[in-house]
């Protein structure tokens, strides 16, 4: 418990940090308007990487889990954009802690598509579709996933929402075959960015409870083309981890046009 008061108060200095980043801003960057999961947060936004780029992030995560296990996880993730409305993305997950190793290792892939451009009056829209190869340790069956994704701007802020659902191409007998996953968040600022964000995503196990976690973060470009990202995330259920440390590493490439 005393943990979870600990990042409680480093979100509320996040808060703090990020309305002292924004004041005075009047726009969000133009490079900035893609954001990923795990750039501080886990919300995506309805905006492309730049056309004919390539886009390399990595995430950092350390979590407790719910059962009080310290575990490591390391994402990498490259993006191609391979159209002016979309880009192609291949990502890993690797798991090191008690409990985690299976899985461990399976590549992501997916492909996004902005569908419809931001108005005065209507959201940005995109969807993604994606696979997950069974190319991890004791690993198996192939699974798919689909997420919608609406985004809004509103001078420094950007409100987000996600929509997921996965099907698993191999669940165990007592996991759920289907499973979703609902995101609001918004961000603000201009040099830099304040993220925030609250999901709930469904529980792997059909008797447990769905994990509801509350993040926020910052995201600094530190040029127009390399970008950190510090987030904190707490468990509000019993069955989500306990707490987590975000911390993100992106570069975009962009001289293959």
């Amino acid at each position: 418990m005393t943990l979870q008061i600990f990042f409680c108060v480093l979100l509320a200095f996040i808060w703090m940090a990020g309305w002292l980043i924004i004041a005075g801003a009047v726009a969000l960057a133009e490079e900035q308007k893609n954001m990923s999961p795990g750039m501080a947060t886990g919300m995506e936004n309805a905006f492309p990487v730049p056309f004919r780029a390539l886009q390399f992030q990595n995430v950092i995560r350390f979590e407790e889990s719910n059962r009080g296990d310290k575990i490591y996880r390391v994402e990498p993730e490259l993006r191609w954009g391979l159209a002016r409305s979309g880009f192609l993305s291949v990502r890993s997950q690797l798991a090191f802690g008690p409990g985690v190793s299976r899985d461990s290792g399976n590549l992501r892939v997916q492909g996004f598509y902005n569908t419809s451009r931001e108005t005065s009056a209507l959201p940005a829209t995109a969807l993604v579709l994606g696979t997950t190869l069974p190319t991890g340790h004791d690993s198996a069956g192939v699974d798919g996933l689909i997420r919608g994704i609406l985004t809004k701007s509103a001078g420094v802020a950007q409100f987000i929402l996600n929509a997921e659902l996965d099907k698993i191409g191999a669940a165990q007998p007592a996991e759920r075959d289907f499973r979703y996953r609902f995101g609001m968040g918004a961000d603000f600022g201009a040099g830099s960015l304040v993220r925030t964000g609250l999901l709930v995503e469904q529980s792997e196990s059909r008797g447990e409870v769905s994990l509801w976690r509350m993040q926020a973060g910052l995201f600094h470009h530190f040029t127009p083309t390399i970008a950190i990202a510090l987030g904190a995330e707490v468990g509000l259920s019993s069955s989500a981890p306990a707490y987590q440390i975000i911390l993100g590493y992106q570069h975009t490439f962009e001289g293959f046009r």
